[in-house]
């Protein structure tokens, strides 16, 4: 084998883990390269890696991951290198590409950063090690690489033209991806029709991640894409894991028209602003059973604040079209916002209470999660509520998560007048009026706070 593509374990999920497109992306590319290339999830791994590492020998190893998994990733990575020291080892995904100075800095078994879209970046990476004369490029967009003692960061470039990336092969992936359609019976498949997303919300890296605005694939490749997906196995509906699914007008009328013969139920994530009742209609009778949408707060000075864009008359609008065309909602409401009081944590639980019935499942998240790249992250660090000494590699979780029922390494804000024990009373009071969630989505989650052990990573060494 020639390259090694590692995903780390989610721990505790109160959700069903999702399938790694991004990854999957990379592993079809450079499979399509010519390259020996072969996928783990250990959200489904139940082998011996460090035994089928030495059987294996990859060359390259790569590791992605997300934040709250980040040093499930570093723990990879130094797995790998107690088995193989020779073996390469390259980091990338959304918290790779804003901590990726850290990350080189401080953990010593990672040798490269792909920042950005690592499609390509990484194939010529790939390239690059593993054919004549086997010398590094220096100038592969996105790559972080150490130069003695300096961390070098070249600029990542976007892909403009999506259609270069092939269709992602399912079948490098081992396990069981069956995805369950929420609210109703049926199994799903993911697909995602673009790239970017035209908000800049405060706490979201989508604009970074992904600058210059949204791109689109074509039509006819997300058409074969669904064919092939049908054929390869029985499936009912789609979830469709656009930033902002409804971002233009003609591209969702293009997938509606070309969603609409195979007869499947789907989701999308819009924004309230970009759609209106004839659209959400059209999106209906094409198999559009489910929206979701962020409104995040009912104040109106709020919603500028985090630059929501939104107003909640709009998402009023969007919730009452859905309602007469039997489409179900779900809204995401966060509390916990900088500089956000309690008195109005309290016109936002009420707001809720009003529009409980035109609400199918609220997705209410107590604590505003902090992620690097965020201009949250920047608040942040600039009004002490993240201490001088924090590190995106080294910190470990807080005891105050536990309290808000979140025990992975994720990073809460909490502050004066808005500490976890405020935070919690939104969770009970909400709890109570059945208005958290859902009741099974509470059944599951306390199940899985019984069942679930944290494994205690150790700190990454330091260099040096």
């Amino acid at each position: 084998m020639q390259i090694l593509l590692t995903y780390p374990a989610d721990g505790l999920r109160y959700f069903q883990s999702m399938v790694p497109l991004g990854l999957l992306s990379i592993g079809t590319v450079v499979r399509g390269a010519g390259y020996s290339v072969k996928i783990i999830d250990f959200n489904h791994y139940r082998g011996n890696f460090k035994k089928d590492l030495a059987y294996w020998k990859p060359g390259i190893v790569g590791i992605g991951g997300t934040t709250p998994s980040r040093m499930k990733s570093f723990a990879i990575a130094r797995k790998v290198k107690q088995v193989l020291p020779d073996a390469i080892i390259v980091y990338g995904g959304v918290n790779a590409t804003f901590t990726a100075r850290e990350v080189l800095e401080k953990i010593p078994e990672i040798d490269f950063v792909i920042m950005g879209e690592g499609d390509l970046s990484f194939k010529t990476l790939c390239d690059s090690l593993l054919q004549p004369p086997h010398e590094i490029r220096k100038d592969i967009p996105g790559l972080a690489y150490r130069s003695g003692d300096r961390v070098i960061l070249n600029p990542p470039k976007r892909i403009n033209d999506l259609s270069v990336l092939p269709i992602p092969d399912r079948n490098l992936l081992e396990g069981d991806y069956r995805l369950d359609m929420d609210f109703i019976k049926g199994k799903a498949e993911p697909i995602i029709t673009s790239r970017g997303c035209p908000a800049k919300c405060n706490f979201c890296a989508a604009s970074q991640m992904f600058p210059g605005g949204e791109r689109y694939r074509p039509m006819d490749q997300v058409g074969r894409e669904i064919e092939y997906l049908v054929k390869r196995k029985k499936i009912d509906g789609l979830k469709v894991f656009d930033s902002t699914f409804t971002a233009n007008r003609q591209q969702v009328l293009a997938f509606c028209e070309t969603v609409k013969p195979f007869n499947l139920k789907w989701e999308c994530e819009i924004r309230a602003d970009t759609v209106d009742f004839v659209l959400l209609r059209t999106m209906k009778e094409a198999g559009c059973y489910y929206i979701n949408m962020g409104l995040e707060s009912s104040d109106a000075e709020r919603l500028k604040k985090i630059a929501k864009g939104i107003s909640t008359d709009q998402a009023l609008k969007v919730l009452d079209d859905c309602r007469e065309l039997g489409i179900l909602a779900k809204v995401f409401f966060t509390f916990g916002h900088p500089g956000q009081t309690w008195k109005e944590c309290r016109q936002d639980i009420q707001f809720i209470r009003e529009h409980r019935n035109s609400i199918d499942f609220y997705a209410v998240t107590p604590g505003l999660k902090v992620y690097p790249g965020t201009r949250l992250e920047k608040e942040a660090r600039a009004a002490g509520w993240l201490p001088a000494s924090f590190s995106w590699v080294t910190s470990r979780t807080s005891l105050k998560n536990l309290i808000l029922f979140e025990p992975s390494n994720t990073v809460i804000l909490f502050q004066k007048g808005l500490g976890p024990w405020r935070l919690l009373q939104v969770i009970l009071i909400l709890l109570f009026d059945g208005l958290y969630s859902s009741r099974e989505y509470m059944v599951r989650m306390v199940k899985e706070l019984f069942r679930f052990r944290t494994k205690r990573w150790r700190s990454p060494p330091s260099r040096g």
